[in-house]
């Protein structure tokens, strides 16, 4: 699979996951979830922030862990929306069976079209957040669509973005090989591209949090994961996807650890006012 940003990879990005990938990455990460660190790593991601009486916005929800329980423990109300409709009905799915316990209100929409937000008003949101989920957007569409996210963001509003990175597009033998395995579209820029793209698109107060070294223990725990549900994962999925696991996520530990892909949190703002 190509890593530049093409059209090809716009369909890829909207429809990237396919029900036997989901039901093995759940096994290793949890119910809810296609990304790593389970709820320890959103109650990090979300630290000292606030949240209550907020209105939220989650690009790239994927089964809606993260929503679903941060609408647990505050009065927020989130809208998370996916390329994916498999993915939003699974959300809603998952919504139905805790939708008594929460305190705030979810609801999952599909994204209609996976490059803008154009199904937004101006000035709509108090939070925008994501994780894991950008680095799948075209490299030639990523700058118009963080102005999207600054649109529709409201006047003093925040956004946290936990993403990948790399340290250049130079990759090596096994990331290459793990990209190509994962099948799903790898469109990564520097982190320094990526604030450039931020403060085009007319944030401030810039930061970024460096997480690749906790990727790097969390994608080890994994593994240790997969070694453990080694019989269940090969009665269900056949011996060589067991295999395939643990080689992939092998890859994606050692990108993490030598520092060749690199994950972090961004959290900038929209000025107060508007100029």
């Amino acid at each position: 699979m190509s890593i530049q940003g093409t059209t090809t990879q716009i369909k890829t990005a909207s429809q990237g996951y396919d029900d036997d990938f989901i039901t093995l990455v759940e096994m290793v990460y949890g119910k809810g979830f296609l990304s790593q660190g389970g709820n320890a790593f959103i109650d990090k991601l979300f630290e000292g922030v606030a949240l209550n009486q907020s209105k939220l916005l989650d690009l790239g929800s994927g089964l809606g862990a993260v929503d679903l329980y941060l609408a647990t423990h505050h009065e927020v109300e989130i809208v998370g929306i996916d390329p994916q409709k498999m993915m939003v009905k699974r959300s809603n799915d998952n919504l139905s069976e805790v939708q008594v316990h929460l305190k705030g209100t979810v609801s999952f929409v599909l994204m209609e079209n996976p490059i803008h937000l154009k199904q937004f008003e101006d000035h709509t949101f108090d939070l925008i957040f994501s994780k894991e989920s950008i680095l799948h957007v075209p490299l030639e569409y990523k700058a118009a669509y963080f102005k999207e996210i600054y649109r529709v963001l409201k006047p003093g509003g925040e956004i946290l973005i936990m993403d990948w990175m790399h340290a250049s597009p130079n990759y090596s033998a096994n990331t290459k090989k793990m990209m190509e395995m994962d099948e799903v579209a790898f469109c990564l820029i520097t982190p320094a591209e990526y604030t450039q793209f931020l403060e085009n698109a007319g944030f401030v107060d810039i930061s970024l949090t460096d997480t690749s070294l906790d990727h790097a223990q969390i994608s080890q725990e994994n593994i240790d994961t997969i070694k453990n549900l080694a019989g269940k994962i090969t009665e269900q999925f056949g011996e060589s996807n067991y295999l395939y696991s643990l080689e992939s996520w092998g890859f994606q530990r050692d990108a993490f650890a030598s520092r060749e892909l690199l994950t972090g949190v961004f959290r900038a703002q929209k000025p107060s006012l508007l100029h």
